[in-house]
């Protein structure tokens, strides 16, 4: 079964679509965009070279001539995640611009592929029977040294990394990943609006108990307390066991006492 490289960027695009306006939609500008940069790269890669010259080109045309890059005073803004800006602006998260550099490495039938590294996003090159690390940040190789000292920053000293770790990423769990990171920068942000837009978007594909619960978190910031209030009692009821169930219990008694206080001013 043929790998989906593209599977990243189409959730980039979808994310895109479900948080604009309509009429603010303009799919044949982003396509002309990234239609673009294949053509490029096409052009500045001769297709005689190998495909490990042919990635180093790559990295080099899109870190490098093209100017696409990561802002650490800025790195969890939504605006990363958000296609227009991220190709106008060339800047991006390493999810964002790691779904760019994976959709042209399809385009060009490069073997880049997603790695679902617990710290951020990683791509692997597999080209010869060899295994090369790339850092989305930068576009530089990253060793598997390097890798196991991030792991140790995020799991303490000794955590030892996992095979499952370094392999391809499953395109589930990749994608799961990717919505649940969109739907924080938004609620993190307040951008109540886009936030309720896109959990709805993917609600209409599956009544996942995660988005409901995040559906609740963006009704209540709204003031909708009746409605958060129901949704996060949904997502208790089916994720007992889930760490934000305890907190959420406490912050339903919160939204209560709030509903209480709406009602009362009514009457």
């Amino acid at each position: 079964m043929k790998y989906d490289q593209k599977a990243l960027y189409a959730e980039l695009t979808h994310f895109y679509l479900s948080i604009c306006e309509k009429e603010q939609v303009d799919e044949p500008r982003i396509r002309g965009l990234v239609g673009s940069l294949v053509r490029k790269a096409r052009q500045a890669i001769p297709e005689e070279w190998d495909n490990k010259a042919k990635i180093h080109q790559l990295l080099q045309l899109f870190y490098g001539d093209w100017g696409f890059h990561c802002d650490a005073d800025n790195y969890f803004y939504a605006r990363n995640l958000y296609l227009p800006y991220i190709l106008e602006e060339r800047e991006g998260m390493p999810v964002s611009l790691g779904a760019l550099i994976l959709y042209l490495a399809a385009s060009l039938k490069l073997p880049i592929y997603p790695v679902n590294f617990p710290t951020q996003l990683i791509l692997r090159a597999e080209v010869d029977g060899e295994v090369a690390f790339i850092d989305p940040w930068s576009g530089k190789y990253i060793s598997v040294d390097e890798l196991k000292k991030l792991y140790e920053g995020a799991f303490g000293f000794g955590a030892q990394i996992q095979p499952e770790d370094l392999a391809r990423a499953d395109i589930p769990m990749l994608t799961a990943r990717f919505r649940q990171l969109a739907k924080n920068a938004l609620i993190r942000e307040e951008q109540n609006d886009l936030a309720f837009n896109y959990i709805q978007f993917l609600l209409a594909g599956r009544k996942d108990p995660y988005d409901i619960r995040d559906r609740g978190l963006v009704l209540a910031q709204m003031g909708a307390y009746p409605s958060a209030i129901e949704d996060l009692e949904y997502f208790v009821d089916q994720c007992p066991n889930d760490p934000t169930s305890s907190l959420l219990k406490t912050q339903l008694l919160e939204l209560k006492g709030e509903a209480l206080k709406d009602a009362n001013a009514i009457h």
